[in-house]
């Protein structure tokens, strides 16, 4: 019986699996990873790619861990779970303390099995403490952590930090102290280097890292061979904090590395993904071979020539945050996923993927309904066997439930505020928070404009300009920082009111002072204006700065399309491809340039490539029909305006599309009439939307 408001309890459908290991590593990367498979360096993955699926995962906005890897337990977006930054207001408002277990809103995998009757493990999740009580076990993100008290001694764990508490004893026999970490276990990152100076605190660094990577392999190991769990769910930062201290070394080096830092530095990053590797192939003998095996990563990491200009990325006392100080810019859009075990598909590429489908994939797997408000949807198309087609909808799971294990009415307490303070600090040299001086009333300020800032950014990539618009204007009127003026901006790009944003970003441009991105964005608001002259005018100027501006070869892109000077746009798409091979857009872009020049195929290979990196995109699907439509492919040319049709239901083209093609070659009027009818209601639609929408 399915959950009902009458029925909390349910029983799951038949499962596709009975067991599913999530391993979470943060910040990994296929750029760095595929080299290494094809050198053999990696050969634990190499086997769990062959045997399984693999492909690309999107990140959502802003890439910031504490919310992506919450996005991803919950298969919701932050305004739904609660996690809206590294930090939050305390309850009284007079300060500010780290997210936790209790900030969360929206119920985990682990909550949700638990009332399914399924059990969990959960290591190291990002705001997993204090334990929530689940039906399993849980070492939370504090367990592997270990600060300093005033006195220098290590602090103890957190009683808090394990569930159930009858396992305290050996968690603390799990967890690995810097100081255990010997210079000889630090030798292989370095290729056997031994450095000249031993009191070097990038070894001090190294040595931290592998403690609280041994710390969770232990306790994930531990768990991995006991029997009475559905779901092991294991996060690793090393790969992230290893990119984040060592990837200015990662061959090629940056330049302003010095060669002697480079051959001693340079293998880091490679070493620890070889490292994961070896924890993986444990992990896998553990678990067995009937565990359906998911890895993912949030995000990627860049590591070629889009690195940030300078490689360091913190900031002195007082000091501005600048692009190359600002740890987010090293993220990159593209995570990875591999699925692997007796459910899932062999050889078969993963397209379209974002963080949010994990959850609904898991339950999936588990034979539990995908509840209505997650926002992602089930990869079912890398199971081997289909869903059924009768499988009953469930609304909502978030009702409280006597067997969920979540956290209510409690306040996340600090029980040791100095340990507290330790985190944060560290958090604050890594650039990821400010640790205001004024006092905690100017602390609880700054983690309010954060979860604020960061909310208005989830809501304007998810489609929810207005809801963003709504809180930068509030926060410009608070204070008016660039950063707010750009965001709002581009909300009102994305509402299609180009005269306002223009009219926002003026601000900016005023006097003598560089603002490359106010230019650029004054440039696609005259685009959008159809003033393309002046669009011209504010975005050629800007090529000496087309490195560190990654969007204005593709705003140069579009300007010119506009313009018909289509061998400029060809030439400016390919730029953005030269910095950045992995872009969808500008593969989109180039594409129609070569299309409007008569190169059919190119145009078709271009469309195709920007499809598999961003398979959501309606645009892309709908540019790909019209190049193969041209090539004389109607079959495939429909297929694709099918895809455009399913991504955006409501836009006119790709129906009209789809009426000429059925009218046309394939001589079907019923199915012509079909889409004309479709196309027609489109467009009414847009133009009550267009009605309904405020004026500039």
């Amino acid at each position: 019986m399915l959950a009902t408001p009458h029925n909390p309890f349910f029983v799951p459908s038949s499962p596709h699996a009975t067991r599913v290991l999530l391993l979470g590593w943060d910040a990994a990367d296929w750029k760095i990873i595929s080299p290494l498979m094809d050198a053999g360096a990696m050969p634990v993955l190499q086997s769990l790619v062959e045997r399984g699926s693999s492909g690309n995962l999107a990140t959502l906005y802003p890439i910031i861990s504490p919310i992506l890897w919450n996005s991803i337990a919950t298969g919701k977006r932050a305004d739904k779970h609660g996690i809206l930054g590294f930090t939050e207001p305390t309850p009284d408002g007079h300060g500010a303390r780290l997210i936790s277990s209790t900030s969360r809103r929206a119920k985990a995998l682990w909550n949700l099995l638990g009332q399914a009757g399924q059990r969990s493990a959960v290591v190291n999740w990002f705001a997993s403490h204090p334990a929530e009580p689940i039906a399993g076990t849980v070492f939370t993100n504090q367990f592997p952590e270990v600060l300093q008290q005033p006195d220098g001694s290590v602090a103890p764990l957190d009683r808090c930090a394990i569930h159930p508490p009858e396992l305290y004893e050996l968690a603390q026999s799990f967890r690995v102290l810097p100081k255990d970490i010997t210079p000889r276990q630090i030798l292989p990152f370095l290729a056997g280097v031994v450095p000249s100076d031993r009191e070097d605190p990038r070894l001090g660094m190294m040595a931290n890292v592998l403690a609280k990577c041994a710390s969770i392999q232990n306790a994930a190991t531990y768990l991995a061979a006991q029997d009475d769990w559905n779901l092991l769910a294991v996060y690793y930062d090393t790969i992230d904090h290893a990119c984040h201290g060592f990837m200015e070394y990662h061959p090629p080096a940056m330049a302003h590395v010095s060669a002697e830092d480079a051959a001693l530095f340079g293998p880091v990053v490679a070493g620890v993904y070889r490292f994961h590797d070896m924890l993986l192939g444990r992990l896998l003998a553990l678990a067995g071979p009937e565990t359906t095996v998911l890895i993912l990563s949030d995000h990627g990491f860049h590591s070629d020539g889009l690195r940030p200009p300078v490689g360091r990325h913190t900031r002195e006392p007082g000091e501005k945050f600048g692009p190359e100080m600002n740890p987010v810019a090293w993220h990159r859009e593209q995570g990875i996923l591999v699925a692997a075990g007796p459910a899932i598909r062999r050889d078969e590429i993963i397209h379209g993927a974002t963080l949010l489908d994990l959850a609904p994939t898991i339950l999936s797997l588990l034979g539990i309904p995908v509840p209505g408000d997650m926002d992602g949807r089930p990869l079912t198309k890398l199971f081997v066997d289909p869903l059924p087609a009768t499988q009953e909808k469930v609304a909502s799971y978030e009702a409280p439930h006597p067997l969920d294990g979540m956290h209510r009415d409690l306040l996340a307490e600090e029980s040791d505020p100095w340990t507290a303070r330790q985190a944060m600090e560290q958090l604050a040299a890594l650039g990821y928070i400010e640790m205001p001086s004024e006092g905690p009333a100017k602390m609880a300020a700054a983690a309010d404009w954060e979860r604020r800032w960061n909310l208005s950014q989830v809501y304007l990539h998810s489609n929810r300009p207005a809801l963003a618009e709504r809180l930068l204007r509030g926060m410009l009127a608070e204070r008016d920082e660039p950063a707010v003026r750009t965001h709002l901006t581009s909300c009102l790009l994305a509402m299609d009111r180009p005269a306002e944003a223009a009219e926002i970003i003026a601000p900016l441009l005023a006097g003598d002072a560089v603002a490359p991105a106010a230019h650029l964005l004054m440039g696609r608001a005259k685009l959008r204006l159809r003033d393309l002259a002046e669009a011209l005018r504010w975005l050629e100027p800007l090529r000496a700065n087309e490195t560190q501006l990654p969007a204005l070869s593709l705003a140069l892109g579009q300007t010119y399309l506009r313009c018909e000077m289509l061998p400029e746009a060809e030439a400016a798409f390919r730029r953005a491809l030269e910095r950045d091979n992995h872009s969808a857009q500008a593969h989109d872009g180039l594409g129609v340039a070569l299309r409007r020049q008569g190169r059919y195929e190119d145009a078709v290979y271009e469309h195709m490539r920007a499809a598999s990196l961003q398979h959501n995109r309606a645009q892309t699907h709908a540019n790909l029909g019209i190049a193969l439509a041209r090539t004389g492919q109607v079959d495939w040319a429909i297929r694709a305006f099918e895809q455009a049709v399913e991504l955006a239901p409501d836009e006119p083209f790709p129906h009209r599309c789809l009426a000429r093609l059925y009218h046309g070659p394939k001589r079907d009027r019923e199915r012509a009439r079909e889409h004309a009818a479709e196309m027609l209601r489109c467009r009414q639609l847009l133009r009550a939307r267009q009605a309904a929408a405020p004026t500039g």
